[in-house]
Parts: structure tokens; C-alpha cells; sequence
């Protein structure tokens, strides 16, 4: 009875753990490659920050609020008079936001950064009644000291001097001074001029324009009774972040409009309040907006790329074993390993040369290089054209396989999944029917010199 352990079996087993074996060992150039990939993204960050601290940074407008100084007299137990000074802070009952948002591409060396221009119109009423809800009259209040404060959050990076349009008087915003506690960085005007007879007016309604610079966000706080904000950009891929998504939207190949609404419900901080309130210090979390971002970028789309490295070893590897044992050849183990390292060698074609000609044309570039050379060797050491051209044809589908996967975005995992079952699928249906036991027992030193 012949054993089925025999000395070529165990010799098909031995090469089966060998190609199994140097698999292994190709990930340690593939983990290197992975840590270019990190240093080159390091690269891109200090870029990225260099240009932001230079254009602008995330932008966050808040606002605007009223401030009007105002004066109690009082006594002490003494019968002395006194006077104290407070402030009183008073949100606007209506409030519309147009955003205008222009973006553009900015290089540092060979890293891109998007960035944005944004011009900005706010128009509103202030209630100048609401005062009354606190008990403070007009004859306490120091007219000529109002202030309107509008909070930008990266000053630096306004692009001209905002103005206010005050009931037809114009001012311009300074930066300096006292500002209110705990929201952002703010600008303020004086309007004290067009409410020295606020009996005339019970209502404020100002006009704001401001343009600013930045780079990752655009953001907005209107704080209001009710406010409106559109913004329209020519960025085709938005991410609307922040406490409230747009209540339409509209994204097009050149760009998006959206709207948001936004009501003074479930906001903590009052539309009037004097001196200094607890919300203060929490009211940002309630901004909304716009990120400008770059759907997937060359650096993650090659990280994304190393994940099916294993794949592309494994399964080449896997059709030689498979075209060795049934055409009777005997490859040697380092020539499993230069196809391998041929295999690897695609992934930092595929950084270096992204990062110049951009993903696409440096993957389509990379492919046919990585195929063409081991192609060319399979011709070699393969002995018939047909199997290296099988060999093409599986490479083929692999990078065509992983390029569809890599842009598949939302669908990236499931798309990979399911590849990788019908790869499986298609292994175990071509080796279904191969004896391995007879196969392993023909002599692995004839070759086939057809």
C-alpha cells in the first residue's frame, strides 16, 4: 500500500510552506513602504500648516451682539450715593447670512493645500426694547458707549477692514479693546453715534460685510431669535459639520448652494443678559458650517492600496505554485522572492511618482510597469508564452481590482469583500479538480521544454 505521506508529497508540502514562508517575509519591505508613506504625510501636515498659519485657519463668525454700558445709582447703608457701571448684551431678533465662499489650491513644494475666500454679508434688527425685559431704562443706559461685537475666529487672516452699516451710518470694526468673555476672538464698532436719541429708533438694523481667508472650515454662530445662513462655494466635495446640517443643499460638479435655519430653542445664553453669562463659555458649540476637504487624498489612497499587499503576493505566488505543479516545473524559492519584491516595488512607484503626476496616471503608470517586468520574467522561467500571458491576465485583473476598490469610497470595504470571496471562489474551482497527492508525486525535476 503506498504511503500518502511519501518524499514527494512532503516535497509539495515543503514548497507550499516556503511560498507561504517568503509571503511572510515580503511584508517587512511592505511595512517600510508603509512608513514612507507616514513620513511623506508627516511632509504634507508641516505643509498644510505652514500654509494655514500664513492664509488662515479654520474660521468661525459669531455673532453680532450689542453692548450698551449703563450706570444704577445707589446708596450705602450709610446713606452715601453711589454708582455702579454694568453692561447689558442684546442679541439680534432677526438675522441674514450670505456667505459667498471662492476656494483655490495652494502649493508648498510639492504638496497641495485647499484653502478659501469667503465674502460675507450679515443683516439683522436688535430690539433695543428688549431692555425693558430687564428692568434697565433708557436714561441709564450711556448711549454713546454702544458697541456691536462680531467674533471671527482667526482675525489674522481678514482680508479688509469690516464695516457695519448702523441705521445709514457706517463704521468700521477695530480689533483690541475689551471683548465679550468666552466667545471668539472679536472686532468691534462703535455705533453710539445712531443711538444717542434712542427714542426715535426702537430697533437697530445694521449691515455687516466682511471677507475672510482660510482653510479647513467655514463655520457660523448667528446668534439670533432667527437666523438664516446660505453659503454657495466652488468646492464640489462639502462635509456640513457642526450642531446643525443645512435644511437644503444643493451639490453640483463645480460646486454646492446650502441653507441652514436656526432658532434661539435649546440655546442656553438669553437674547439679553447683563454683564456675564454661565452660556457664554459653551455657546460656540452651537456653530455650524461647512468643511472644505478633499475626498481621499494620494497619501490615503496608497495607504489604502498596501492593505491588499498580501493579496497581490499571495495570489501571484498561488498561480505560480499552481503552474509549477500542474506543468511539471520546479521553480526555485528566490525566484518566488524577485517577483515579490516586484509585487512591492508597485507601491512605492505608486507614492513617488503620485505625488508628482497625481493617483491616477501614477497608478496606471506603476501597474504596467509592475506587470511588464514580471510578465517578462514569467516568459523566462515559465518556459511557454501562454503561461506568462496567464500570468498577465492575473495581474491585470488585480490592479484593475484594486484600483475600483480604492475608488470605490463608501462602498471601499464591501467592495473588497466580496473581491476577495470571488478570488477565492475562483481558486478553489480551478484546483477542484487536481490530485495533489499525484500531482506532488511526479518528478518535479522534468520540465517542460515545449
Amino acid at each position: 500500500m503506498r504511503n500518502p505521506f511519501s518524499s514527494s508529497s512532503r516535497s509539495a508540502s515543503v514548497k507550499a510552506a516556503i511560498v507561504a514562508f517568503l509571503t511572510l517575509v515580503l511584508l517587512i519591505p511592505m511595512g517600510m513602504i508603509e512608513g514612507v508613506i507616514v513620513d511623506r504625510q508627516n511632509n504634507a501636515s508641516v505643509a498644510s500648516v505652514d500654509i494655514r498659519s500664513s492664509w488662515g485657519g479654520d474660521q468661525t463668525v459669531t455673532g453680532p451682539i450689542l453692548r450698551l454700558p449703563y450706570s444704577v445709582n445707589k446708596q450705602t447703608v450709610y446713606g452715601s450715593a453711589y454708582t455702579e457701571e454694568h453692561v447689558v448684551h442684546i442679541l439680534a431678533e432677526e438675522l441674514v447670512v450670505t456667505a459667498d465662499v471662492a476656494t483655490e489650491i495652494r502649493y508648498r513644494g510639492i504638496h497641495e493645500v485647499p484653502v478659501f475666500s469667503a465674502d460675507i454679508e450679515i443683516t439683522g434688527k436688535i430690539d433695543l426694547g428688549a431692555l425693558a425685559t430687564l428692568g434697565v431704562a433708557a436714561e441709564q443706559v450711556t448711549w454713546s458707549g454702544a458697541e456691536i461685537f462680531l467674533g471671527i475666529s482667526d482675525p489674522k487672516a481678514i482680508s479688509k477692514i469690516p464695516v457695519v452699516v448702523a441705521n445709514g451710518s457706517r463704521f468700521n470694526f477695530t480689533s483690541g479693546g475689551d471683548g465679550i468673555e468666552g466667545l471668539a476672538s472679536q472686532l468691534s464698532a462703535s455705533v453710539g453715534k445712531q443711538l444717542t436719541m434712542p427714542e426715535s429708533e426702537s430697533r437697530l438694523a445694521f449691515e455687516i460685510s466682511v471677507a475672510v481667508n482660510g482653510s479647513g472650515s467655514l463655520q457660523f454662530l448667528p446668534l439670533a431669535e432667527n437666523a438664516s445662513v446660505t453659503m454657495s462655494a466652488n468646492w464640489a466635495s462639502p462635509s456640513f459639520t457642526g450642531r446643525q446640517l443645512p435644511t437644503g443643499r444643493d451639490l453640483r460638479e463645480d460646486g454646492f448652494d446650502a441653507a441652514w435655519h436656526a432658532t434661539s430653542l435649546g440655546r442656553k445664553l438669553p437674547a439679553v443678559w447683563i454683564d456675564s453669562h454661565a452660556a457664554q463659555v459653551s455657546v460656540a458649540a452651537d456653530a455650524f458650517g461647512t468643511r472644505f476637504i478633499q475626498p481621499v487624498g494620494l497619501y490615503q489612497l496608497t495607504e489604502r492600496a498596501t492593505k491588499y499587499a498580501v493579496l497581490f503576493i499571495g495570489l501571484t505566488f498561488v498561480t505560480y505554485f499552481l503552474i509549477e505543479v500542474v506543468g511539471n516545473l520546479r521553480l526555485h524559492p528566490l525566484q518566488y522572492l524577485l517577483v515579490g519584491l516586484a509585487n512591492t516595488l508597485f507601491y512605492l512607484l505608486l507614492l513617488s511618482l503620485s505625488e508628482h503626476v497625481g493617483f491616477d496616471i501614477a497608478y496606471l503608470v506603476s501597474a504596467l510597469a509592475s506587470a511588464a517586468l514580471i510578465s517578462g520574467y514569467s516568459a523566462a522561467i515559465l518556459v511557454r508564452r501562454a503561461r506568462a500571458v496567464a500570468m498577465a491576465a492575473v495581474l491585470t485583473g488585480l490592479y484593475a481590482f484594486l484600483y475600483l476598490t480604492l475608488n470605490a469610497e463608501s462602498f471601499a470595504l464591501l467592495a473588497g469583500s466580496i473581491g476577495l470571496w470571488i478570488v477565492l471562489a475562483v481558486v478553489m474551482y480551478l484546483t477542484r479538480g487536481i490530485n495533489w497527492y499525484a500531482a506532488a508525486e511526479a518528478d518535479p525535476r522534468q520540465t517542460d521544454a515545449k
